[in-house]
């Protein structure tokens, strides 16, 4: 068994450096795994940065493939028809991996072979500052997710989140792959679509997913994503690609969708009390301008 470590990348070439550097650290031996990085029309210097990347470590099997079609469900996709590999795990190109990532999941896919797919934790690296508004559950939209350190069975609603998903890569054959109608596209800030994957495999009873504590991802924050206007459109993009989403299953899917978002209203408001009483206003402010946003998204108001 061998592993694909998927890169999907779009002008992110202050970042490849050092999830590069996190790659060529791996202690999983490099004739278990390949690097498969699709471009999706980079403006800047990625071809260049792999280029070097490629000959200062010539001993990993590295593959560069440009995608044109524009965005990352796109993107995705191809690195599932580019990979060799019995196992493919999905790397943000803002992220990097700890030394055992690779091994650990290899281990994991090895110990459980009824499971189909593995998540795990990804822990947030502030670049310069950690805002006051921070919490756990404004936090994951900077891409923070830790279901706590035992290995558990997921299941819907829950599921692994993007920087730090593992596939065996048969399962696409199954299911098929990401709606290529959701997800990022250049700048833009829809998604939905590592959801709506989910959802198809939660559909299928006999298909098992994973959550396990220590193959862990560190995300990158800079501080042009602690602003209002930065939360304000990922919050925005998360209602707009769940309408999108539901409404293409069908309407009744989108007023439960509806009915839940005002239960998360409900549970939002008992959350920014309890921050007013710890005294973290800041953090309770925020949730509620974020579970606003989300809901002008949702019912189309954005």
């Amino acid at each position: 068994m061998k592993i694909t470590a998927a890169i999907c990348t779009y002008n992110r070439e202050k970042y490849l450096p050092q999830l590069f550097e996190s790659i060529s650290k791996q202690s999983l031996s490099y004739d278990q795994f390949e690097v498969v990085l699709v471009d999706n029309n980079s403006p800047g210097n990625t071809r260049e940065l792999c280029d070097q990347f490629q000959i200062h470590n010539p001993n990993i099997n590295f593959r560069y493939f440009l995608e044109t079609n524009q965005g990352l469900s796109f993107a995705r996709n191809r690195c599932i028809a580019e990979t060799r590999n019995d196992l493919i795990t999905f790397l943000d190109d803002d992220a990097f991996i700890t030394q055992d990532y690779l091994e650990k999941k290899l281990y994991y896919f090895k110990e459980y072979k009824n499971v189909c797919a593995i998540g795990s934790k990804i822990l947030l690296h502030f670049e310069e500052y950690e805002p006051k508004w921070s919490n756990p559950y404004i936090n994951q939209i900077l891409g923070f997710y830790d279901l706590g350190d035992k290995i558990k069975e997921l299941n819907s609603p829950d599921y692994p989140r993007g920087s730090n998903m593992t596939f065996r890569t048969d399962l696409f054959d199954k299911i098929g792959g990401f709606n290529v109608e959701l997800g990022r596209i250049g700048a833009n800030m829809l998604g939905g679509e590592e959801k709506d994957l989910f959802a198809r495999i939660y559909s299928q009873n006999d298909l098992k997913v994973l959550y396990v504590p220590d193959a862990i991802v560190n995300h990158c924050v800079p501080p042009s994503r602690l602003s209002n206007q930065f939360v304000k459109n990922q919050a925005l993009g998360i209602g707009r690609s769940e309408r999108i989403r539901t409404r293409n299953i069908s309407f009744s899917k989108f007023i439960a969708s509806s009915i839940k978002e005002i239960i998360k209203w409900a549970a939002s408001i008992l959350i920014s009390f309890k921050y007013l009483i710890q005294c973290k206003p800041q953090a309770g402010w925020m949730i509620l301008k974020f579970r606003f946003w989300v809901s002008l998204g949702l019912f189309g108001f954005k």
